[in-house]
């Protein structure tokens, strides 16, 4: 008998995605081809090089701000995994007075634009006497990451039945190994969907960064500046650095 072969189909929603990240992804595209290109113009593809990424990993400022943020998102992401956990089986397993505003105020790093919430950790670090380090950066990365975590979890803890922990307890198994064996498995995927997202923005924040920074600059933070000033950042070893980073976000 032969195998009928299947036609590929394409429905009307997925030409939509296609166009849509075509959309989203072509001028990333024509950043990366024209970075290989050995003349600055934009116009026109006239050869092949790969001396600007020459010149960009003999940068020592631009790599040296790319590890800060490396550094900076890695570590948020951390805490933020630790206390956003935490924090949502606080605010879905517990109940307390005061429970919706305790809810809403842990909303409020995702919903005030990022210039309040960078001057009010400005504020905040200048009147604690805090020197503005790579501490005051991660506090503030913290500060809106471990939101991001804490609803992603609490939203899959409200959908879990507990009835597999209940059978667990009544097995003998201590409270860790519950937490370890079963709940722990059931939020795996929230937890990691959340640390992706946390990281994603974290390594693409620049304006909490700016009001937080000192000497030490991130790579948001240096190739935002370093635009204006023209030099350096339009270089195509740069410019596909740049990309990436925007492609992150």
């Amino acid at each position: 008998m032969k195998k009928e072969r299947r036609k590929f189909k394409l429905s009307p929603l997925g030409i939509y995605a296609v166009l849509a990240y075509s959309f989203l992804y072509l001028p990333l595209a024509v950043v990366i081809v024209f970075s290989f290109s050995p003349t600055k113009s934009i116009v026109g593809f006239s050869g092949f090089t790969t001396r600007w990424y020459i010149k960009l990993f003999n940068d020592e400022a631009l790599i040296a701000a790319l590890i800060h943020s490396l550094q900076v998102s890695l570590t948020a992401v951390s805490i933020a995994v630790v206390v956003g956990t935490s924090g949502a089986f606080f605010l879905v397993r517990a109940n307390f007075p005061g429970k919706q505003l305790f809810r809403s105020l842990s909303q409020l790093p995702l919903i005030l634009p990022g210039i309040i919430l960078g001057i009010a950790l400005l504020i905040l670090f200048m009147n604690l006497g805090f020197e503005l380090s790579m501490f005051s950066i991660l506090m503030g990365h913290v500060c809106f990451t471990t939101p991001v975590i804490m609803f992603q979890v609490a939203s899959r803890l409200q959908r879990l039945p507990r009835s597999f922990e209940y059978a667990a307890k009544d097995l003998g198994a201590t409270p860790v190994k519950i937490f370890w064996y079963v709940t722990l498995p059931m939020i795996r995927t929230a937890i990691i969907g959340g640390a992706l997202l946390a990281f994603t923005m974290s390594f693409d924040e620049i304006i909490i960064t700016y009001f937080l920074t000192g000497t030490w600059t991130t790579l948001r933070h240096d190739a935002f500046w370093s635009v204006p000033a023209g030099v350096r950042y339009f270089d195509r070893g740069a410019n596909f650095c740049y990309g990436f980073n925007s492609f992150n976000g």
